[in-house]
């Protein structure tokens, strides 16, 4: 327990001081620490997916994974996109000419969109006029979904949520997570809407009011409800390969796609709600 508390701060701390610095200094630190963990997201999943997973690909996967943020720079995420699509294309190349069984391929495009893609989002938020708000709004509703979910159903957990998939999870658990993410919202607008710290929020943009609540209310809450349900799709993949954990990277943590499986979705949504919103 005490290496596990030890392992949380270190992580808030790397966190804190990378978005600290992507918004007094440069938005290049907070796009290298992306890089960072799609990089070892993509070579955990890999090493998931073992046999599952021609070696051929390797070196596709591990320069998607170190480049992917590259395009974003001159392209926008429409850059990425294509990208993916043409790592995926020179994948099925290969699979032609060293005779790769289908189920190789899709695990190698699989791959390509979970996590590489998924995660490719936070190169979006953090890229926008409002980014700081963004990051925030990403990485506090889906910390605090965690940390509530946890309480409430260490607390309270009765009934199970899916116990096919993760028996310890809990409907009480649940609404704890939905309630944690609400609080995480909320935090994030008294931040940025009232005190206006850290950079512009949705007033100082222009959004009218009614928009910048309806915009809170749907991040908090279908950010909290995305993180759980990326909480559960990670432990669907786990227990589907046998494994616990994707790798021993963060010690009892797990590995990187451990901690960042609940944002993966959620950031996604954020992305769509500032493409409407920011664009």
């Amino acid at each position: 327990m005490r290496n596990r508390v030890i392992v949380s701060i270190l992580i808030g701390i790397v966190l804190a001081g990378t978005y600290l610095l992507g918004y007094f200094v440069s938005k290049l630190f907070m796009d290298a620490l992306i890089t960072i963990v799609i990089f070892f997201s993509v070579n955990e999943m890999r090493k998931a997916l073992k046999d599952k997973m021609p070696k051929e690909f390797n070196p596709l996967l591990l320069t998607y994974s170190l480049t992917v943020g590259l395009p974003y720079l001159k392209l926008g995420f429409m850059g990425v996109v294509y990208y993916t699509l043409l790592i995926f294309g020179l994948g099925a190349t290969l699979a032609v000419f060293k005779n790769i069984h289908l189920d190789g391929l899709m695990h190698f495009a699989f791959i390509l969109i979970y996590p590489g893609l998924t995660l490719s989002s936070l190169f979006f938020i953090n890229n926008s006029p409002l980014a700081s708000l963004g990051l925030a709004i990403v990485f506090l509703v889906s910390t605090m979904s965690d940390v509530f979910a946890l309480v409430f159903g260490m607390l309270f957990g009765k009934h199970k949520l899916a116990p096919l998939i993760s028996p310890k999870k809990t409907i009480e658990g649940a609404v704890g997570g939905l309630f944690g993410g609400v609080v995480g919202g909320f935090a994030v607008f008294l931040v940025f809407e009232i005190f206006g710290i850290l950079g512009p929020g949705f007033f100082a943009w222009g959004l009218r009011k009614s928009y910048t609540y309806l915009s809170y209310a749907l991040m908090a809450v279908c950010g909290s409800c995305l993180t759980q349900i990326g909480d559960l799709v990670a432990s669907l993949i786990k227990r589907s390969l046998g494994i616990k954990d994707f790798s021993r990277m963060l010690g009892n943590h797990g590995g990187m796609l451990d901690r960042v499986d609940g944002i993966m979705l959620n950031s996604c949504f954020v992305s769509l709600i500032f493409t409407f919103i920011v664009l």
